[in-house]
């Protein structure tokens, strides 16, 4: 009796086969309009999705099962077929989202932490600085204080100041002496 079963499941799969058969463009325009349903147009084509069918079809009936009405079990197949792609996409999409999102989160944990050694070695160095030095820098690039202001507070603070050539000197030598000392808590590890 299965092979019964088979040559009708073979046979009714032929008319599919058909170009000119009605059953062919109707089964056909039932599985383009579920794909884009299910926003699969672009990862399955038709004849994907009945070779599948068929193929199901086959290791069904070789359990010795029986298919009835084989272009209505098609139909039904081609469908489950097309939203069994649906949910496995969605499912690699949250999986592949979550992946993203757990190396994002250890990306910036990792960032933050790097970044708080950076600043605790750079505020240690600056602590490093002779007084004159961490003067000159914090009023220029903590308080964004123009030359012109510099020169006026360091003389209301009774320092001897030249011109602001002189200040923006000063500048350079403190940022290249906190480099130095950067560099060198680098290299010990601090």
């Amino acid at each position: 009796m299965p092979a019964l079963g088979r040559e009708a499941f073979d046979e009714e799969f032929r008319v599919l086969l058909d170009s000119g058969s009605s059953s062919a463009h109707s089964m056909l325009a039932f599985i383009k309009r579920s794909l884009a349903q299910f926003n699969l147009s672009n990862s399955y084509t038709p004849t994907w999705v009945i070779n599948e069918a068929y193929m199901r079809g086959i290791k069904l009936l070789a359990t010795g099962k029986q298919i009835e009405k084989p272009l209505a079990w098609i139909r039904a197949t081609a469908y489950n077929i097309i939203r069994e792609q649906s949910r496995e996409r969605s499912r690699f999409l949250r999986f592949e989202e979550s992946m993203t999102e757990i190396h994002v989160n250890a990306s910036l944990a990792f960032s933050e932490e790097i970044e708080e050694e950076l600043f605790k070695r750079v505020n240690l160095a600056f602590e490093k600085l002779e007084p004159e030095e961490k003067e000159i820098l914090s009023l220029k690039m903590i308080k964004n204080l123009s030359w012109k202001e510099i020169q006026l507070h360091l003389i209301l603070q009774g320092k001897e100041v030249q011109n602001e050539a002189t200040l923006r000197k000063r500048k350079e030598r403190a940022l290249k002496h906190l480099r130095s000392i950067y560099h060198s808590l680098e290299l010990q590890n601090v």
